[in-house]
C-alpha cells in the first residue's frame, strides 16, 4: 500500500467514526437523563393489614346468618363494599353504591375474591382480598351460602410531585 491508499482509507473511515461517536455520546446522554427521571418519581406507600380468624365467632356469625339476619355476608359485593368504608370512611361520603364506584374484581377461586378499589383523586388504590373457609361448609350447608370475610386490606398511595 502506498501513502495514497492510506490517505483515502483514513478519509473514508473518519467520518464513520464521527457518526459512530455522536450516536455513542446521545445513548450515553439519553441513558443519564432517564435514570434521573426514575430517581424523581416518588415510591408508593403500601399498607397490608392481615385480618386473623377466629373460628368459633366466625361460625357464630354463619349461624346467625343462617337465621336469616345479615345475609349480606353472603354477597363478596356486600362485604368488601362494607370492609372498603371500614379501612377508608372517606369512601363513604362518595355517595356511591359499590356497583357504581371504580371496582375491579379478580377472577379466581370460588372461595376467594379479590377487589380492586381507586380513589377518585387516583393517588390511593385499595385491595381487598376476602375469603371463605371450607371447614365452614358443615355450619352453612352449602357453598353458596357461606359467608364472605375480610382476610387482607392493601393501601398503596401514590405520593404527588409536587
Amino acid at each position: 500500500m502506498n501513502g495514497n491508499t492510506k490517505n483515502r482509507m483514513v478519509h473514508k473511515t473518519r467520518p464513520i467514526l464521527l457518526a459512530v461517536l455522536r450516536i455513542a455520546f446521545a445513548l450515553v446522554l439519553l441513558g443519564v437523563s432517564s435514570a434521573r427521571v426514575l430517581q424523581a418519581q416518588p415510591k408508593n406507600r403500601r399498607v397490608v393489614k392481615e385480618y386473623p380468624v377466629n373460628r368459633a365467632k366466625v361460625e357464630s356469625l354463619q349461624r346467625w346468618v343462617n337465621a336469616g339476619h345479615d345475609t349480606w355476608c353472603r354477597n363478596p359485593d356486600s362485604v368488601a363494599s362494607a370492609t372498603l368504608q371500614r379501612v377508608a370512611p372517606e369512601s363513604a361520603s362518595y355517595g356511591y353504591d359499590l356497583a357504581s364506584q371504580p371496582v375491579e374484581r379478580e377472577k379466581g377461586a370460588p372461595m376467594k375474591a379479590v377487589y380492586t378499589f381507586h380513589s377518585l383523586d387516583g393517588q390511593t388504590t385499595y385491595r381487598i382480598t376476602l375469603r371463605r373457609y371450607r371447614w365452614l361448609l358443615p355450619t352453612a350447608g352449602t357453598a353458596h351460602e357461606m359467608v364472605w370475610l375480610p382476610a387482607r386490606t392493601e393501601i398503596i398511595t401514590t405520593p404527588t410531585l409536587n
